[in-house]
């Protein structure tokens, strides 16, 4: 779900923009499959929890509910026995066996809201003017576009650390003040993406536990330019290296336009598709690559870059579902954060 299509002055490279899709393309119908339906509520107010992750743990089989709380899953039959896992920012998470389930019967899961308690922050005047710094990474090359519209919650998470080619002089602990994702080209009537703040893993260097406590949610109808997140209000103290995560929230109306998009252009442009292997870290990875023309693809774009420099001096990673492995990824996400001292 990956495209290649510009320099970093955003000019179509003139013979061949390539595109290059990941290979965990989902087929739309899953044979022998469980559908599991309902609505996710707040269990103090009956509210609906919109834009919750739910999913199996370390498979591709995952997504989020929509705006008013429903949600509709696929559980292919080799899954059956594993669990449903419900989780939402600033809830509390609730797993069920998916046999608990039957795809006949509209089921209501209710989260509770986990109660956190806050430190006092004391505020005392000073001379000191603030100083905002910016870590990340603003090159640009090509494009990621989503492409599996049979599950949701995909994210894309950028290692934020103070030291190398990102140090300016900023100690942490530090303040969070925006976040920035570079949107290469949208072709929707609008989109919606939301920030997440995670940990860093002590085991696995991956993203790791929620910072944030608040579902920060986007929506944007630009073409293309700087999606922000402004997270000033929210006072959030970072104290060490961090991952900051953006993920897609795609209804069933996108997934469905997307899908189509995606298997008209494959029909109309067979030999414009070819599929080779790289090797990454010594892991290989099937790729397929399109031409110039696959820049009109329904979905939005997200900016990368992938040269020698940036893969030394960044991270990302990159995970299909919402509960799926996250995976490091040959390219560098292009997105920045605001922090101030």
């Amino acid at each position: 779900m990956m495209a290649l299509f510009s320099s970093y002055k955003n000019r179509l490279i003139q013979r061949l923009a390539l595109i290059i899709l990941t290979v965990a393309f989902t087929p739309n119908f899953l044979y022998g499959q469980t559908v599991i339906s309902g609505e996710i509520l707040n269990k103090n107010t009956r509210e609906p929890v919109s834009y919750a992750n739910l999913g199996i743990r370390n498979s591709n089989v995952g997504t989020i509910s929509n705006e008013n709380g429903s949600f509709s899953i696929a559980i292919p039959s080799g899954l059956t026995n594993d669990t449903l896992v419900f989780s939402a920012i600033g809830y509390e998470r609730k797993q069920f066996p998916v046999g608990n389930f039957r795809s006949e019967k509209a089921f209501t899961i209710y989260l509770e809201e986990k109660i956190n308690l806050l430190s006092t922050v004391i505020i005392t005047p000073g001379k000191e003017k603030k100083k905002v710094f910016e870590l990340g990474n603003k090159a640009i090359l090509g494009g990621n576009l989503e492409t599996d519209t049979t599950y949701a919650g995909r994210a894309i998470s950028l290692l934020i650390e103070n030291k190398g080619i990102n140090f300016q002089g900023l100690l942490f602990p530090a303040y969070l003040e925006k976040a920035r994702l570079y949107i290469l080209r949208n072709n929707l009537k609008s989109f919606k993406f939301r920030v997440r703040v995670n940990e860093v893993d002590g085991l696995t260097g991956q993203p790791g536990n929620d910072l944030l406590q608040k579902s920060i949610v986007v929506q944007s109808s630009i073409k293309k330019g700087w999606l922000e997140f402004d997270l000033s209000e929210l006072n959030l103290q970072v104290t060490k290296p961090f991952f900051i995560t953006f993920e897609q929230i795609i209804d069933l109306q996108d997934r469905v336009g997307i899908a189509d998009g995606y298997r008209e252009y494959m029909h109309k442009h067979p030999k414009e598709i070819l599929t080779d292997t790289i090797e990454f870290e010594g892991k290989k990875q099937l790729r397929q690559t399109i031409t110039k023309k696959g820049i009109n693809l329904p979905g939005t774009f997200i900016a990368y870059s992938n040269s020698a420099f940036g893969l030394k001096n960044y991270v990302t990673f990159l995970r299909e579902t919402s509960f799926s492995q996250w995976q490091k990824m040959p390219f560098i996400v292009t997105a920045t954060v605001f922090l101030s001292n």
